[in-house]
């Protein structure tokens, strides 16, 4: 009975707990079942309302994800829970067996597991509710930030509305403005033209009257048997007038430059104002229709109805002349029957118009010792031997600002063209980007170790400088070729690959560079069939960045990649070297006008210049007295981007006046160079005259060489 008892009241505890735990299980389904509804639904709601929230969409987002793991955490939890009835179910049926021993330790255990239960359950209801709160604190705080956040958007856009209103009204009066100066140069070059026409036409005019005149009075001169001198009175005129009227066009062209160069600043002016004002609120006068631009048009061509007169000691130099029969008018004139031909010296022939001739020496029609027959036959070497040759000219920003010495330069250039040389021409502008940049900061500019460190603002001014430099050389360049009756094309582009420098010696150059590569075959296509190539000193990098290339450099760069024959800098402020008068030689006080690369470098040794071999980059290492002269320094700057330039293969190099006719001396001649040439160390001259001057390597260390400013 004992035993059968115990296996009911075992059969009754089993029930009970059984159903208390199924009991205990369905609340806590139903519970959690409930509080997922709830949060389910919570959800579902702060779902559409974070639609709505566009700015705090990624915030909502947040703050589901946080709800859906604390979902996640209380499913857990409850998988936790069940495991953990499932161990105490498992545990409960193995102490049951043992009923007798542990029956009490269970129910006290049963009790204790119950109120565990109950705790938590009770802690995870007040975590939810807790969690609830704080995400409905949330959603109002997210929904005060959605109505600041549309009313920021609804005043950021009316701002930019209006300035777009404002850019659009500055962007139509910008381009009234530009469509007025346009009209404007139109008809100030319309204005230009008809001038220039009418200006031709009175001097055409005035020829023909000078002209008739002239006929004239010869009709008049040979009725009275003066003819002679009448034909000699009409070349000068013709002389004269033929000048009068190239200096009219010259004039002309001059007044046309500078109207020209002032439109091109007004608009350099307008497009300066129009970087400045963009991206900002513009307030700006507006621009009337009928308002024009201020470009007052260039003062009128002198009259042209001044009397021309040959003066009185134009007559009385032509009375001295022998009378010559080799005109038509005489021709016509003479008595055919009295014609008689005699030797053009003949000791019958009349003197009596030669002055300067001995009655015991023979009377020669013409002269036999003409200046020109001698200059021409002394200078046929030097005209063959450069012939087909490549020629590179330095043109310094200095020399376009002197217009009598840049149109001799020109004119000699132009020359050296029709001797059949092919010529490059390198232009610099820092003269010109100097003074744009001491106007704009109020203080003058200085160079490091004779390079421009290039700010974003000085490149900017340096393209635009460029720019008006090359207009001026090809201008310039054209003119010459025409007025010789000859026409070429002058081809300019990016023919340069550049680099930066960087830092040197602690010093950032930023946009400064130097020449890295050169497009030798396209250069020698172009000057193949007799064009002009130009370059400016801007390199582009391989990425397309502008850099500041110093233009003497470049000319040495490009002589030594073309291997040309010469190298040609030009100086308005020229430098010859002379022995120095405290030496006792033979050099003393005496001018040395060629030099041999390796004095060259003797000579920058001793003032202490090194050109970088890669870079040209200048290093000046304790440079002597004489080298920090402004005029010195940059005469030994050219001499070594000259040697330089020998080291790549030049056979010559020259450093030259811009004097009237200085090129042609220098390249025609010998021994009477407006310059210093230097040469390669076994070049061979083409005249025998045409030698090196001796200079000895202690006659540089010791002081020897002295500077001079060329006369």
């Amino acid at each position: 009975k004992q035993e059968k008892w115990m296996e009911e009241q075992k059969a009754i505890t089993e029930v009970t707990l059984e159903k208390r735990i199924a009991e205990e299980k369905s609340k806590i389904d139903a519970a959690l079942a409930d509080t997922i509804a709830k949060e389910e639904a919570r959800l579902t709601e702060a779902k559409k309302q974070l639609v709505d929230a566009q700015l705090e969409q990624r915030l909502a987002e947040m703050r589901i994800l946080e709800i859906e793991a604390a979902r996640i955490r209380a499913e857990k939890e409850a998988e936790r829970l069940e495991r953990r009835f499932n161990e105490e179910k498992s545990a409960l049926s193995a102490k049951l067996s043992d009923a007798e021993r542990a029956r009490t330790d269970d129910e006290k255990r049963l009790v204790e597991e119950k109120t565990k239960v109950a705790a938590l359950i009770s802690e995870a209801e007040k975590k939810l509710s807790a969690q609830l709160e704080k995400f409905e604190e949330e959603r109002l705080q997210m929904n005060k930030e959605k109505e600041t956040a549309a009313a920021e958007r609804a005043e950021a856009q009316k701002k930019a509305e209006e300035a777009d209103a404002a850019r659009i009204k500055a962007e139509e009066d910008a381009k009234m403005l530009e469509n007025l100066l346009s009209e404007q140069k139109f008809k100030q070059e319309k204005w230009m033209e008809e001038q220039k026409a009418i200006t031709e036409v009175t001097l055409e005019k005035r020829i023909a009257e000078e002209k008739s005149k002239i006929d004239a009075a010869l009709a008049d001169a040979k009725a009275k048997g003066e003819t002679r001198l009448a034909e000699e009175q009409k070349r000068q005129v013709e002389v004269q007038l033929e000048q009068r009227l190239t200096e009219e066009k010259s004039k002309l062209d001059a007044e046309i430059a500078t109207v020209e160069e002032k439109i091109r600043r007004e608009l350099e002016l307008l497009e300066s104002g129009k970087s400045a004002n963009n991206g900002e609120e513009v307030k700006e006068e507006p621009v009337h229709e009928n308002e024009e631009v201020d470009i007052s048009p260039p003062a009128t061509a002198p009259p042209l109805e001044e009397e021309l007169v040959l003066p009185d000691e134009a007559l009385r130099s032509m009375q001295d002349l022998p009378k010559l029969s080799s005109t038509s008018s005489d021709v016509l004139t003479a008595d055919v029957e009295a014609l008689e031909l005699i030797s053009m010296c003949n000791a019958d022939f009349d003197s009596s118009y030669s002055t300067d001739v001995s009655s015991s020496e023979e009377s020669c029609l013409l002269p036999t010792d003409y200046p020109f027959v001698s200059l021409l036959r002394d200078s046929s070497p030097y005209i063959v031997n450069h012939r087909h040759s490549t020629i590179v000219y330095h043109i310094p920003g200095d020399l376009i600002s002197d217009i009598e010495k840049f149109n001799s330069v020109m004119d000699d250039i132009a020359l050296t063209w029709l001797f059949g040389m092919k010529i490059v021409l390198c232009v610099g502008c820092r003269t010109q980007v100097s003074q744009r940049l001491d106007k704009l900061e109020g203080k003058p500019t200085t160079l490091t170790s004779g390079v421009r460190v290039t700010t974003d603002t000085a490149l900017r001014i340096l393209e635009e400088e460029a720019g008006f430099c090359r207009f001026e050389v090809e201008r310039q360049l054209n003119r010459c070729l025409r007025s010789k009756g000859a026409n070429c094309n002058v081809v300019s582009g990016c023919f340069i690959t550049a680099k930066k420098y960087g830092v040197v010696d602690g010093i950032d150059y930023l946009n400064t560079g130097y020449p890295k590569t050169l497009q030798t075959d396209r250069i020698n296509r172009f000057i193949s069939r007799n064009d002009v190539v130009l370059l400016t000193p801007l390199g582009f990098t391989e990425d397309g960045q502008a850099l500041n290339i110093k233009s003497e450099q470049l000319a040495g760069f490009t002589a030594g990649a073309l291997k040309a024959s010469k190298v040609v800098y030009f100086s308005t402020k020229p430098l010859v070297m002379r022995g120095s008068n405290n030496s006792g030689d033979a050099n003393a006080n005496q001018r040395i006008q060629m030099i041999q690369r390796s004095n060259a470098l003797q000579i920058l040794s001793h003032h202490g210049l090194k050109i970088h071999g890669k870079t040209g980059f200048p290093h000046w290492r304790h440079p002597t007295t004489a080298a920090k002269n402004p005029n010195v320094q940059s005469y030994l700057l050219k001499m070594g981007w000259a040697t330089d330039a020998i080291d790549k293969g030049v056979e010559r190099a020259h450093i030259i006046a811009c004097d009237d006719g200085a090129l042609l001396e220098e390249l025609f001649t010998a021994r009477r160079g407006y310059g210093t040439c230097i040469s390669q160390d076994d070049y061979e001259a083409p005249h025998p005259e045409d030698q090196n001057d001796d200079l000895l390597a202690d006659d540089v260390g010791a002081g020897v060489i002295g500077w001079g400013a060329e006369n």
